[in-house]
């Protein structure tokens, strides 16, 4: 991670959004979680993206809670801190209307995904992404095309990162050789980084130019997540590689059923955050939570938080 310092650099968590019994979003219930990345030396935080079911939160209560977090964050971590909110919509209207709740958190930027359901072309892509230019914050466009069908092709992310509001990209699309590709696409330009959220490649991309990392992972490692990164920062690839097969060993969590539930069924067993996912997704049942407590009972070292007893 050479050159200027970049928003991106480091370790940017992709905050899961507590909530309470009846699945509303509640920044109070976040503060365990917020001293657990306070505590590992956590600066940034990326807010309502996929780990936090933003696409699947109303935009009144999603405003709400990133206002409420981004305020609870700013008090633990003062001037280091920085916040990121995410933007989900089937098009560009949608996406605008969100963002501008959104801006209540006074974002350092906007973390913009692709036009969700429809499939689009270059030019319809590139336009959505040029829209948000208007909140006059940075903007770093999320590659996640299983999700959204429209992926940040190379020829797009050219056009994107010539864009002045346009900083970065967090790549979550799991190509090895894209990733290669857009960092070479984009090396000459010192204004634009990429971070990966690729879990079990995190370490690889670091060394291989991405100026940092965004794993759904950090939620409930962050020190070992921050120790990657400074590793891979000074060059120390033995530890690096070391340090991304016990990541990489944690992926284990998503090995019963994976995805939004898993993480917090197991926030809920560390004691950091409550279980409860946002509809339709359903909480672990209790037989999914016993075969959970003994995947992380083998990982103690490695997480945050204390494990639980049965219950």
């Amino acid at each position: 991670m050479a050159g200027a310092p970049h928003i991106l650099d480091g370790v940017t968590v992709p905050l899961v959004t507590p909530m309470d019994a009846d699945r509303r979003p509640d920044a109070a219930l976040a503060k365990p979680l917020l001293a657990t990345m306070d505590a590992a030396g956590i600066d940034t935080l990326m807010l309502l993206g996929s780990n936090g079911e933003g696409a699947l939160i109303p935009a009144a209560a999603a405003a709400r809670f990133a206002r409420e977090t981004a305020d609870l964050w700013r008090g633990m971590r003062g001037q280091r801190s920085r916040l990121f909110v995410t933007v989900f919509g089937a098009g560009t209207a949608i996406g605008l209307e969100n963002a501008r709740a959104l801006m209540a958190a006074r974002p350092d930027a906007l973390v913009v995904a692709a036009p969700l359901y429809f499939i689009h072309t270059e030019d319809e892509l590139a336009d959505h992404f040029a829209s948000f230019a208007a909140f006059g914050v940075p903007v770093i466009v999320y590659n996640i095309p299983r999700y959204t069908g429209n992926p940040i092709t190379l020829s797009l992310l050219g056009r994107l990162a010539g864009m002045p509001h346009i900083v970065g990209m967090k790549d979550s699309g799991g190509n090895d050789q894209y990733l290669l590709d857009a960092l070479a696409a984009t090396r000459d330009n010192s204004g634009f980084a990429i971070s990966q959220g690729n879990e079990k490649r995190l370490g690889w991309a670091l060394l291989e130019g991405a100026r940092g990392i965004t794993p759904g992972l950090a939620n409930i490692a962050p020190a070992l997540c921050v120790a990657l990164a400074a590793a891979a920062r000074e060059g120390r690839v033995d530890e690096v590689e070391a340090l991304q097969a016990r990541l990489t060993a944690l992926t284990a969590i998503h090995s019963l059923r994976p995805g939004v539930a898993a993480m917090k069924a197991a926030l809920h067993l560390l004691g950091l955050a409550p279980m409860a996912p946002a509809a339709p997704f359903r909480a672990y049942s209790p037989t999914e939570l016993e075969q959970l407590r003994a995947v992380l009972a083998r990982m103690q070292g490695d997480v945050g938080g204390h494990l639980r007893s049965g219950e």
